[in-house]
């Protein structure tokens, strides 16, 4: 029998037995979603069509002799191969995105497929889910009598699955461990400062277990990490920069499939790539206006101040050394310009790269040292976007978009019916319609917000709530962090 959702049964598995799950998951997702795709282009004589279904079918019988009965389930947002979460993507074009699509669009939560499925199933079973999604009024009960009808009898539709009050509690614990180890990573942060401005040996033992900690809960769910990255604070500025910059970093280490040692070396150096700014002078860092050439000139030392400062107070290992390089090459541009002037430029570093873009769009959305104003983070988003191939790395900055969503933690949107969402999340199966919070409209901020999921849609198949544009951050000048901290309670 496969594994259930139980977390108590999935729990008895070993690290191996949930990797070969995980592969098994992905490996039917992929060819599914192909046989799916094949079956609106060909006529089932069709050698692709012919191919694409044998493939399905060779795959389903080895698995079925595996597991037993085998299920695609999507729940939380995630894609489950018979109880054991796999790897999934929220691209549409993507196999496991078309699935949270497809699932979504149908209002159900998956498949079960059982032994003694044959070849004739599965063509009727893609031309009954090719039809529901282009009809869009599907729902369970409609699923489930064509099923009926069309003798689908080893393959059953799931009903959706609804966040139940065990679900919610373990929502709010992540919830409140995401706040934890994100304000920790803060506090912590400001220590080490201390001792680098006063240039005594760190000991990086916390940094690094919190390090580790924000990796730990980006690779199981980077929602509510993500969420706390909207958060804005004057006064604690450097630090919540360093963090959300730290936090940015390890979800798109993450969406690149880095190890999670990899990711920690990452965080690690992603938390002090600013730290040359404790070298300047607070007037500066904390001017209002903009700079003049001269503020600018000294600005642009930072970068050399920081390799310094982490060489006098860090052990020399191969993780300073990175933070280092790191902290040195954060404002190089892929095209050889960028600051410090250096008379002969290698090619950059990987983590350089990444940091870059997650520098760029935390420091753009706040309003502070580069641009006095914020900018809304999809507006931010586009013009980064603009500057890819010469400023940023094209790929990463395509794989950062995904990874943040179009619509990002900290956006603040319009709706069609006047009232303003905050952003809080990205959508797991579409990115153009975030969950939100509503928080009021232009005239007036309500003291509680609701939660609005935007992808959801009515008995005729709309959207229930439209987004028409993204609001500046000027024609709303209040913090609303309030609102974002609110879910964290």
């Amino acid at each position: 029998m496969s594994a259930t959702n139980d977390p108590v049964t999935n729990s008895l598995l070993t690290p191996a037995q949930e990797a070969a799950y995980s592969k098994h998951g992905t490996a039917l997702v992929n060819q599914l979603r192909v046989f799916l795709k094949t079956s609106r282009l060909y006529e089932r004589d069709n050698k692709n069509f012919v191919h694409q279904k044998d493939s399905l079918y060779r795959l389903l019988n080895e698995l079925l002799d595996e597991y037993g009965d085998l299920t695609i389930q999507v729940q939380s947002g995630y894609l489950f191969f018979c109880g054991i979460r796999i790897k999934t993507e929220y691209d549409i074009e993507s196999n496991s995105g078309y699935l949270l699509y497809l699932f979504q669009k149908l209002h159900i939560s998956g498949l079960m497929i059982d032994v003694g499925v044959s070849e004739e199933h599965l063509v009727t079973l893609a031309k009954v889910l090719n039809d529901a999604e282009d009809a869009g009024i599907a729902d369970y009960q409609r699923l489930n009598q064509q099923f009926a009808q069309q003798r689908l009898d080893y393959i059953e539709v799931l009903p959706p699955v609804y966040e139940t009050s065990e679900n919610m509690d373990e929502t709010r614990l992540r919830r409140q461990f995401a706040k934890r180890t994100f304000f920790s990573a803060i506090n912590n942060l400001k220590s080490v400062v201390g001792n680098i401005s006063a240039n005594r040996t760190i000991d990086l033992t916390r940094t690094n277990r919190i390090v580790h900690s924000l990796v730990d809960q980006v690779v199981s769910d980077d929602r509510y990490l993500l969420e706390l990255t909207a958060l804005r604070a004057h006064d604690e500025y450097t630090y919540l920069h360093s963090t959300n910059v730290c936090v940015y970093s390890i979800c798109l280490g993450s969406a690149l499939q880095l190890t999670k040692t990899e990711l920690a070396n990452l965080g690690f150096a992603a938390l002090f790539h600013d730290i040359g700014k404790t070298r300047l002078p607070l007037q500066i860092l904390n001017k209002p206006t903009e700079f003049d050439d001269a503020e600018w000139e000294l600005m642009r030392k930072h970068p050399t101040y920081g390799v310094l400062a982490l060489a006098k107070t860090m052990p020399f290992d191969e993780n300073s050394c990175r933070a280092m390089l790191v902290a040195f090459e954060h404002h190089f541009n892929l095209d050889g310009t960028g600051y410090p002037l250096v008379h002969f430029r290698r090619n950059l570093n990987l983590y350089s790269k990444i940091v870059a873009i997650c520098d760029v769009f935390d420091a753009l959305t706040s309003g502070r040292v580069y641009r006095r104003d914020p900018m809304s983070p999809e507006h931010v988003l586009r013009n980064m976007l603009e500057q890819a191939g010469h400023k940023f790395d094209p790929l990463l900055m395509k794989m950062f978009i995904k990874t943040v969503s179009v619509y990002p933690p900290g956006s603040l949107l319009l709706l069609d019916d006047q009232s303003l969402g905050l952003v809080i999340a990205r959508n797991a199966h579409d990115l153009f319609h975030p969950i939100v919070k509503v928080i009021g409209n232009l005239d007036h901020l309500y003291e509680i917000a609701e939660e609005v999921d935007l992808s959801r849609r009515n008995e005729v198949g709309e959207f229930s709530r439209q987004i028409v544009r993204a609001v500046e951050p000027q024609e709303l000048p209040v913090n609303l962090s309030t609102y974002v901290l609110q879910s964290f309670a």
